[in-house]
C-alpha cells in the first residue's frame, strides 16, 4: 500500500506489476478509482458555469456523452483536466483527479444561478479494463454493451446495483468505468473478479496503472501539468476550443498559441530496463534540454519509458539523449507521441 492523494492505494496485488500490467493489455484486469473527485453543476446556468471553466466545448455535447477537458485559470495555466459528463439538459458532473477542485469551481459559480455539489463521498468508481473486458462486464449487467460507444455512458444495473457504465479508461485499452454508491464497492468488485475468473482477470495496483497510463500518453496531475502548465504544453491543446465564446484563459492561450510554446511533453522509451524519476534531468550532451515528470519500467517493451517536458527545438523523433539520475546516464530515444498505439480497439473496441 502507499499514500497518494490523500488515500492508502493499493501500490502492487499479489500477481505484481509485471502480470497487472500484461493482464490488462492481454486479457483483464480491475482497478479501484476511489479516489477520483466527482462534482455535479446543476440548475438553469449550468452550462454557462460549464462553458466558463472548461476549454472543451459542451455546448452542442449530448446527454449521455463525456468529454475530456482542461480548466484552466485567466492565465491560461491548468487548475486540473478531467472529464465533463452531460447527466441531462441542466446538470453536468464532472471527475478529476483532485477534490480540492471543488473550491475552484464554486469560486467560479458566484454570481450565477446554479448549485455545485462535491459528491466525491457519494460517488466510487472501479475500472475493467482490456479485450475481454465487454465479456465480463456482460454477464453482470443489464447494459447493452455493444451500443455504448466510446466516451459515452448509460444508466445500469450491474450485480443487480444501480450504475453508470461508461466506456473509457487510463490504460490505453478498450474498457469500461463502473460508477456507483461506495456503499456497493465490495460487492461488485467481488461480482466483476468472479466474472472475469474464466478470462484470468487480475487486480490492478497503482505501479500498473502508471506504467499503462505512460505508455498510452495519459497525463497526471502534479506530474505532467499542474498550477504553472498550459494545456498546449502539455499535449492537449486539441480540447481547447477558440472557437467558443470567452473562456478562463481564452487569451492567454491565444497569445501562446501565436507566440509558440516554451517548452513540450515527450516520451521517452530508454535503452533499458533503467527507471527514470519525476525531477531527472534530460540531456543532449553537456546540455540540459529539460525534465523527466514520469517514469515507469514498462512490461510491454521490457525498457524503462518516461515522459517530460523539453525545449521545442529539441522534440525531434528518434533523436538520442540521455537521462541522468543520482549522477547516472541512461541512453534514451526520443518520440513526439505517445509509445503505446492501442489501433481502433479503443473506439470500436
Amino acid at each position: 500500500m502507499v499514500e497518494l492523494f490523500g488515500y492508502a492505494l493499493p501500490w502492487e496485488y499479489r500477481p505484481g506489476h509485471v502480470e497487472e500490467h500484461n493482464g490488462t493489455r492481454g486479457r483483464a484486469s480491475l482497478c479501484d478509482l476511489d479516489y477520483m473527485g466527482e462534482f455535479t453543476i446543476e440548475g438553469p446556468q449550468a452550462l454557462k458555469l460549464v462553458q466558463k471553466i472548461f476549454t472543451n466545448d459542451c455546448g452542442r455535447q449530448a446527454v449521455g456523452a463525456i468529454k475530456y477537458t482542461a480548466m484552466c485559470d485567466d492565465q491560461g495555466n491548468m487548475m486540473d483536466d478531467g472529464t465533463i459528463w452531460r447527466l441531462g439538459k441542466s446538470r453536468f458532473m464532472f471527475v478529476s483527479g483532485d477534490e480540492n477542485d471543488f473550491v475552484w469551481i464554486q469560486k467560479n459559480a458566484d454570481g450565477l444561478d446554479v448549485k455545485v455539489k462535491n459528491i466525491t463521498s457519494e460517488h466510487t468508481t472501479l475500472a475493467l479494463q482490456g479485450p475481454a473486458s465487454r465479456n465480463i462486464l456482460g454477464k453482470i449487467t443489464s447494459a447493452d454493451l455493444d451500443g455504448i460507444r466510446y466516451y459515452h455512458f448509460v444508466k445500469a444495473k450491474v450485480d443487480g446495483i444501480d450504475c453508470r457504465v461508461s466506456r473509457m479508461g487510463y490504460t490505453g485499452e478498450f474498457g469500461y468505468e463502473v460508477h456507483f454508491a461506495p456503499q456497493h464497492g465490495r460487492q461488485i468488485w467481488t461480482a466483476l473478479m468472479e466474472a472475469g475468473s474464466e478470462f484470468n482477470i487480475v487486480p490492478c495496483g497503482q505501479a500498473a496503472l502508471e506504467s499503462l497510463r505512460q505508455e498510452a500518453g495519459y497525463i497526471l496531475v502534479g506530474n505532467e501539468h499542474d498550477k504553472s502548465t498550459n494545456p498546449l504544453e502539455a499535449g492537449i491543446g486539441w480540447t481547447v476550443k477558440f472557437g467558443k465564446e470567452d473562456f478562463n484563459g481564452k487569451q492567454a492561450l491565444l497569445d501562446i498559441a501565436q507566440q509558440g510554446v516554451k517548452r513540450r511533453l515527450v516520451w521517452f522509451k530508454l535503452k533499458g530496463g533503467e527507471v527514470a524519476q519525476k525531477g531527472d534531468a534530460i540531456l543532449i550532451g553537456k546540455t540540459r534540454i529539460g525534465k523527466v515528470t514520469s517514469g515507469s519500467y514498462s512490461p510491454t517493451f521490457q525498457a524503462g519509458t518516461a515522459l517530460g517536458y523539453v525545449a521545442p527545438q529539441y522534440a525531434i523523433p528518434g533523436i538520442e539523449s540521455a537521462i541522468e539520475s543520482d549522477g547516472k546516464r541512461w541512453r534514451a530515444v526520443l518520440s513526439v507521441m505517445p509509445l503505446y498505439d492501442p489501433g481502433d480497439r479503443l473506439t470500436k473496441g
